[in-house]
């Protein structure tokens, strides 16, 4: 992948958005390039958090693995171009949540996360961009979670006509 390629890819991604060209310039650095081919588990539910990723070609699938022996495991998310995953690894150190799965040829960049933290600490208004970033994006997703939730648990199919009515 060209570096120039890369570099608007971080530019478009998020996380990123913020950033100067020369601060760009310096997370740039800290990348390097994944491929993976249809079906390829880029890491499994369990794994240590290690990097962050960020799509440049083709489609990722989030999956919840289950804990019975057999089962399917349940799709989450599904990522494209330009979107990213696993940074929740950049706040907390652990292990994933959730397996991601290439669902067709993908190329990735990957952010290893000492290479980051590292990069972060010299360069603090670039750790600051990022971290807001990060802390926006799960902020939307806890309240999608919770509109689901929600959801769930308050909604009540409408009655049928055929249905009887109370008296």
């Amino acid at each position: 992948m060209h570096l120039e390629e890369s570099k608007q890819i971080l530019r478009e991604c998020p996380l990123f958005s913020e950033l100067n060209e020369a601060q760009l310039d310096l997370v740039l650095l800290t990348c390097e390039e994944a491929n993976f081919t249809p079906g390829e588990a880029i890491f499994m539910q369990g794994d240590p958090g290690d990097a962050l990723y960020i799509v440049v070609r083709g489609e990722v699938e989030i999956l919840l693995e289950s804990p019975k022996p057999g089962e399917e495991p349940v799709s989450l998310s599904l990522m494209t171009t330009g979107q990213n995953f696993g940074e929740v690894t950049l706040v907390e150190e652990g292990t994933r949540t959730a397996t991601a799965r290439a669902r067709t040829a993908v190329q990735l960049i990957r952010i290893p996360r000492q290479r980051l933290l590292r990069l972060s600490g010299n360069y603090p208004e670039i750790g600051f961009h990022i971290v807001r970033r990060i802390a926006a994006d799960m902020a939307l997703k806890i309240r999608d979670m919770n509109l689901s939730v929600r959801t769930q648990i308050f909604w009540q199919p409408s009655p049928r006509k055929s249905d009887p009515q109370p008296i």
